[in-house]
């Protein structure tokens, strides 16, 4: 019988080693606390997690079962070696290598074989791998290969890295970066041009970092840290498109860790990055100079800002196309980019094919600014505001105060909020006692709206209790307020309107101008027009009757490209999710810029014979900027919207 430490084949034949009698060359840590600042700290040392294993399961070092009730040993989250907790001292540190010390020409990929443990069928002969009765068979941690033993001797030793080849960064495409500050040579006029470029873009990172990780110079960076390199030069295979993972552990019931874990595996574990450690710096900087990557970003709809806003703060010659793998509770970019409302545990395999199939469409971001009026009377101060980027959605008024009474609860006793069904019953309550309160009446007497310069006349209009401007189709977790738009690709256009009480917001001196409702009517919602819709909403339960399909959408009132924003009142105002109260002040929102993210291939519908008693679903068509190589195109999404069939099959 093979044993992993002998046989175990080594991708680039050694990477950094800890002697045998080092106490630190295998570190033990909690299932919550997967890697280290540094994100792997040295090649070959195991990352072990104490783990329960559903199936029998056999020491990778003395070879016998391993028993008992509850977790009962330890397994490597990067290769899977499995130990007794008695035998992790004895273990050799055989771990994956994640880079090679020196680039190599014609550098092959190799295997990393794991012998036992994984049940599966065998990729040569196709019958299954029995491994109930002791350690047998193998299985590669790159390319996910298994193999009796007496096939491995019938495979090439080369490694293909399998399906995810597209994603992956093998080992042999990292090497330690060459020093260039030993040279004594004096720099011409484009290099110093160009080191001056370095030094902004190293300054904009420490910006980035969170406060416990310390960013040094260049120089600092391309030295070794106990004798493991901090600065790499990445190349990655020709025509990949090697994937940058950021995940937030604390998202939506705190399933970013088991993911964690399990992409690690997947890919290099230099591609994943904890944002609760390092924030999304570290990453984009290792990242910076490889070419055609990609982000998934895992989290919430506030841990996307964050990352967009990192790209924007670097400056990045190529600004990688982001996925988001929806764990928040709301998770509206990710219903909207067909990822779903939110991780139910899928396949992250199947999820990171989805990822490799999706294309890329542009979005809008929006910039709002904040001013204190002049003639102001409240002297209180109101709440930090936490975001001065739009990128799904701002409002004020009822849904805001729903928002913000669900912050200060979530502050005050976050115990009570650990699961996404627990935050959505909250929701339900807090917008239920909203309904009757009534915090919000008659908003529409508190504010003036401009639009394009042109000034909104809401005086005349139904009393409103929100206001909400939408970059995205989708806002309260799936909810569209501006509704479906009308297969006439009709685009809005503007027509005198009604005379407004302020002068100063009115046009011409006297007469006001709003959009017309007829144009209004076939007015589409686009992601990447730099058109953003303003909404409003006569109360909470109107909210609720759009979510539920009972009405087609909310009062729709412009769509238009800056919005100037004038309130008289302390508000409740939330951007993207995030709440707070605002005193008196005037809103300019402009069009900032525009990113590309990643939008998920169409669902896939299987015949079955149940199929045939289910609703049959209809269409919304969606218009989003696809970017290509020649420039933007427009791309025409499809969203199926489930509907009630119109016959049922009749048995003859």
């Amino acid at each position: 019988m093979l044993s992993c430490a002998t046989d175990c084949l080594d991708v680039c034949g050694g990477g950094g080693r800890l002697s045998a009698g080092d106490e630190s060359q295998n570190d033990l840590l909690p299932e919550d606390d997967d890697v280290s600042l540094e994100n792997v700290k040295d090649d070959g040392v195991h990352v072990w997690r104490l783990k329960h294993f559903n199936k029998p399961a056999y020491c990778n070092l003395c070879l016998n079962m391993l028993v008992g009730f509850g977790k009962q040993g330890l397994s490597c989250s990067f290769c899977k070696y499995t130990v007794h907790e008695r035998c992790a001292a004895r273990a050799p540190t055989n771990c994956i290598s994640t880079y090679v010390k020196s680039k190599k020409a014609n550098q092959v990929m190799m295997h990393h074989w794991v012998e036992g443990n994984y049940p599966a069928k065998c990729t040569r002969c196709r019958k299954n791998v029995k491994t109930y009765n002791g350690i047998t068979g193998l299985h590669c941690r790159w390319c996910q290969m298994t193999l009796h033993n007496k096939c491995a001797s019938q495979v090439k030793p080369e490694c293909t890295l399998g399906e995810l080849r597209d994603h992956i960064l093998p080992p042999i495409a990292i090497c330690p970066a060459v020093l260039e500050r030993q040279r004594s040579v004096p720099l011409t006029q484009n290099q110093s041009n160009r080191k001056l470029a370095i030094n902004r873009s190293e300054s904009a990172l420490q910006g980035l970092t969170s406060p416990g990780s310390s960013q040094g110079s260049r120089e600092e960076e391309t030295t070794q840290v106990n004798g493991v390199p901090t600065s790499f030069q990445v190349t990655p295979f020709p025509g990949s498109h090697p994937l940058l993972v950021f995940i937030n552990r604390k998202s939506g019931g705190k399933q970013g860790a088991r993911i964690l874990r399990k992409l690690q595996y997947l890919l290099n574990p230099r591609q994943v990055y904890d944002l609760g450690r390092s924030g999304p710096g570290l990453g984009l900087q290792f990242f910076k100079d490889v070419p055609n990557f990609r982000i998934l970003c895992c989290g919430g709809d506030g841990t996307v800002g964050w990352v967009l806003d990192a790209i924007d703060k670097l400056h990045l010659n190529y600004k990688p196309p982001l996925a988001v793998l929806p764990l928040g509770t709301g998770n509206d970019l990710g219903r909207c980019l067909r990822w779903g409302g939110g991780y139910e545990g899928e396949s992250l395999f199947k999820i990171l094919k989805k990822v490799e199939k999706s294309q890329v469409v542009a979005m809008d971001r929006w910039q709002i600014e904040f001013s204190p009026p002049s003639d102001s009377t409240d002297d209180e101060p109101g709440d930090p505001i936490p975001y001065n980027i739009i990128n799904n959605y701002f409002s004020i008024g009822v849904d805001a105060s729903i928002a913000h009474r669900f912050h200060l609860m979530r502050e005050k006793y976050p115990e009570r909020f650990n699961s996404r069904m627990k935050n959505k019953l909250w929701y339900f309550e807090f917008g239920t006692s909203e309904t009757f309160s009534a915090t919000c009446k008659r908003l529409h007497e508190e504010i003036d709206i401009m639009c394009d310069g042109v000034a909104l006349d809401l005086a005349n209009r139904p009393p409103l209790e929100g206001i909400a401007l939408l970059n995205i189709p989708s806002i309260y977790g799936g909810c569209n307020l501006w509704g479906e738009g009308s297969t006439n690709k009709k685009r809005v256009k503007k027509s005198p309107g009604t005379k407004r009480k302020d002068d100063k917001w009115s046009t011409d001196q006297g007469s006001s101008v709003s959009l017309a409702s007829m144009d209004l009517h076939f007015a589409m919602q686009d992601i990447g027009d730099k058109l953003i819709e303003v909404v409003g909403m006569e109360g909470a339960m109107h909210a609720g009757q759009v979510r539920a399909g009972l009405r087609s959408s909310g009062r729709r009132l412009a769509q238009c490209s800056s919005v100037v924003i004038r309130t008289r009142k302390r508000l409740p105002m939330q951007i993207d999710g995030e709440p707070w109260m605002q005193p008196p002040c005037t809103i300019h929102i402009t069009h900032k810029n525009q990113v590309p993210v990643l939008m998920g291939p169409p669902p896939s519908h299987k015949m079955s014979f149940m199929n045939m008693f289910k609703a049959k679903e209809k269409d919304i068509l969606i218009s989003a900027p696809s970017l290509t190589a020649s420039g933007p195109s427009t791309t025409v999404v499809s969203i199926p919207v489930p509907s009630m069939p119109s016959t049922f099959p009749i048995k003859r």
